[in-house]
């Protein structure tokens, strides 16, 4: 099972809000799906998944905010 993780997004940046989940629980991905956006104070991006797998689960909601670095789901790996 992998842990995706919320990436370093820029300089000082220590946190971001979850704006919108693209996938859901059950759902299967392929390496390069769109997962999330997420935004800053300085910036918005959409993650992407960096292998091919399942949603297991969704550790936070839309509208939280996260620390980098923080696991936000699992994805077991195919």
């Amino acid at each position: 099972m992998k842990k995706f993780k919320i990436p370093k997004v820029g300089m000082g940046i220590t946190e971001v809000e979850i704006s919108k989940w693209e996938v859901r629980v059950g759902d299967e991905i392929k390496k390069g799906d769109s997962i999330l956006e997420i935004s800053s104070e300085k910036t918005s991006t959409v993650l992407e998944s960096d292998t091919d797998g399942t949603i297991d689960n969704i550790l936070f909601e839309e509208g939280e905010m996260v620390a980098v670095g923080a696991i936000i789901c699992h994805i077991s790996e195919e």
